[in-house]
């Protein structure tokens, strides 16, 4: 129905409605194709943003363990730590210690001796004599009396030795998280420790080590301090755009990240796909993932110790929500630049088509006074532009070539009329004489017959010979002129006109006229029926094919050729010769009856004209071609049965 509609419309309707659908359909791609960019653009430049935090997180935390390891360097070497140390004062070191524990937010300060036992904890005056030998830190300072630095683990029982507020804050439970790795124990007893240790010399000799850590373990002011030096104070909706969080294994230890109800996220897991490609693989992992409560854009890396053995993850994120909204934001602009860009378009082609269209309104005008006969020239308008000038100068062309030709068709008409109402009088004339003359004839040509079977052998026999043979001819002259005035229907029966013009050249092929003449028969196979008086239409190409032959006294090319016009519904039938022609002059009379270029007593000038006569009560046409000197060419179109 809509197709109907737009069929039937103007063409202003249709050009405006084309132009708005393209508009449409090019704003629409735009869009689909400038978010898919926009959103690509959005989720690269946040993977970017994250992936930079992330290192400039870990930098920060590789900074915060030199700058830690700088200070208990510093420290080792004092006098009074040297000098207490050598002496073995504890109570001195206990003091001294817990000062550099409160003054530098250290968890833990112990001096050791030089076999790895404790010589005092600034937690814990009356736990010494221990052996801490197993540290990993300590045994790589006992090895190779140089300081090191970095991440490490401490069981709950040497937590236990520095403290119970220590103790407390490293057991950890684990939330059940989707997505984790499953866990033997769902409690966490370990504790995550940034470590500082270096040796104390006095005079060449270590009398021991300064070792001092942080218990990153539910370490708030910690991770917060990184947060707050990435991501700022950002937020979006009341939450912090940022997070910060450091693992131990798969395990939130210390986290910006919180639950549903606002809380940390403390001892919820990563995913296993993340666990898997960071703990075990030890590589950095940059992606959309779902963290405790809301999505992030998330970076994850490993924390190595001083052996390169990978001991927890640090995470950095930033809430989707961020990049959505930029995303969001991005689109409505994009989404007014286009509405705006079509609105512009649309106008602007209103403008145009309107503009256009006026020549077009005129034409259509004018081809209505056209159809009424009124052949009235466009007129060109003041504010036409050239394109609308040529046109109104091309249709006023071609209307003043329709009104000549209109012209040329109404005097040709006009002659057609004339001349046929000008065959019918003839014919009606031709007629009534041939009737009025052709009972005495009659009565001429039986005397001289028997006046000739009298006079034989006489003087008078030659003469009477010449009476007969001359009445004979006027007979057939007058047979002619009642075939060409005779107006009775044709008796028409379906036939197979390449069959009947196939008989009727077999009676001409052994015929002494025909002896240099080559006939050639250049019939389309499977014609449809044709409607025929068979005899009267034989007798039509009898006349054609013995003009032709007269026309080729020395022998020539007799073409009989038949083809289908399917679109005219009609056939062809094609009659040509080599012989000498026709000029111009004799062609508009050919079919005109007595009219013949033959010499005289070699035709009565009637079988062309009997043949149209038969033609055209065949509802058929019969044209001629001619040039004097390359042959005559006559075409025959006849309806289909």
């Amino acid at each position: 129905m809509i197709t109907d509609i737009f069929r039937r419309s103007n063409i202003r309707l249709k050009l405006v409605v084309s132009l708005l659908a393209i508009v449409v359909v090019m704003g629409t791609m735009s869009l689909i194709v400038g978010i898919s960019i926009i959103n690509k653009n959005v989720i690269r430049e946040a993977t970017e943003s994250v992936r930079n935090s992330l290192g400039a997180t870990t930098e920060l935390y590789n900074e915060e363990v030199q700058k830690r390891s700088r200070i208990v360097e510093y420290l080792a070497k004092t006098a009074e730590i040297v000098k207490a140390t050598a002496s073995r004062d504890r109570a001195f070191l206990f003091a001294k210690l817990a000062q550099i524990k409160a003054e530098f937010g250290f968890d833990i300060v112990n001096v050791v001796n030089p076999d790895g036992s404790i010589l005092v904890r600034a937690n814990n005056f009356d736990a010494w004599g221990d052996s801490v030998a197993n540290y990993r830190y300590i045994q790589w300072v006992m090895k190779n009396r140089k300081p090191a630095a970095g991440t490490g683990i401490l069981g709950l029982e040497n937590i236990r030795k520095e403290g119970k507020d220590l103790a407390e804050r490293t057991v950890i439970k684990v939330v059940p998280t989707p997505l984790a790795r499953p866990l033997a124990s769902q409690t966490l007893n370990d504790a995550l420790v940034m470590k500082a240790v270096t040796p104390i010399f006095d005079d060449g000799t270590m009398i021991g080590i300064l070792y001092a850590a942080v218990l990153l373990n539910n370490n708030d002011q910690f991770i917060d301090r990184f947060k707050r030096l990435v991501f700022k104070e950002e937020r979006i909706d009341g939450r912090e755009v940022g997070a910060s969080t450091l693992f131990l294994g798969d395990i939130r230890v210390t986290t910006s990240v919180v639950d549903t109800l606002g809380k940390r996220a403390i001892g919820t897991q990563v995913s296993e796909e993340v666990y898997k490609r960071v703990y075990e693989e030890g590589q950095t992992w940059v992606g959309q993932a779902f963290v405790v409560a809301a999505w992030y854009i998330s970076g994850y890396s490993p924390l190595r110790d001083i052996d390169g053995r990978i001991l927890g993850m640090l995470y950095v994120g930033v809430l989707k929500e961020k990049f959505d909204a930029a995303l969001r934001t991005t689109t409505l602009l994009f989404l007014l630049i286009i509405v705006v860009t079509v609105l512009v378009a649309l106008v602007l082609a209103l403008y145009l088509i309107n503009a256009t269209t006026k020549p077009v309104k005129r034409i259509i005008a004018a081809t209505s006074d056209i159809a009424r006969g009124n052949y009235r020239p466009i007129a060109v308008l003041p504010g036409d532009d050239d394109d609308a000038r040529k046109i109104a100068s091309g249709f006023n062309a071609m209307v003043a070539a329709i009104e000549e030709r209109d012209r040329k068709l109404q005097d040709q008409a006009e002659r057609t009329i004339l001349k046929s109402e000008k065959l019918a009088s003839l014919g009606r004339l031709a007629s009534g004489i041939a009737h009025e003359i052709n009972n005495p004839l009659t009565g001429v040509l039986t005397f001289s017959s028997l006046l000739l079977g009298d006079l034989a052998g006489t003087k008078y026999e030659e003469d009477v010979k010449v009476i007969r043979d001359e009445t004979l001819r006027c007979r057939k002259i007058v047979r002619g002129i009642l075939d060409f005035a005779r107006e009775n229907e044709p008796e028409k029966t379906a036939a197979d006109l390449n069959e009947v013009i196939d008989e009727t050249l077999a009676i001409f092929e052994k015929n002494v006229t025909f002896q240099n003449v080559a006939i050639i028969r250049a019939f389309a196979p499977g014609l449809p029926l044709v409607r025929l008086d068979i005899s009267q239409f034989k007798q039509v190409i009898s006349n054609l094919a013995v003009n032709a032959a007269d026309a080729m006294p020395k022998g020539g090319r007799l073409t009989l050729a038949t083809s289908l016009d399917r679109a005219a519904g009609r056939v062809v039938v094609k009659v040509a010769d080599t012989g000498v022609g026709i000029p111009a002059e004799n062609i508009s009379r050919l079919f005109e009856p007595f009219f013949t270029t033959k010499d005289r007593g070699k035709g009565t000038g009637l079988g062309l004209a009997v043949s149209y006569g038969i033609i055209k009560r065949h509802n058929g046409t019969i044209d001629v071609r001619s040039k004097p000197g390359e042959g005559t060419e006559f075409t025959i179109q006849l309806p289909l049965a």
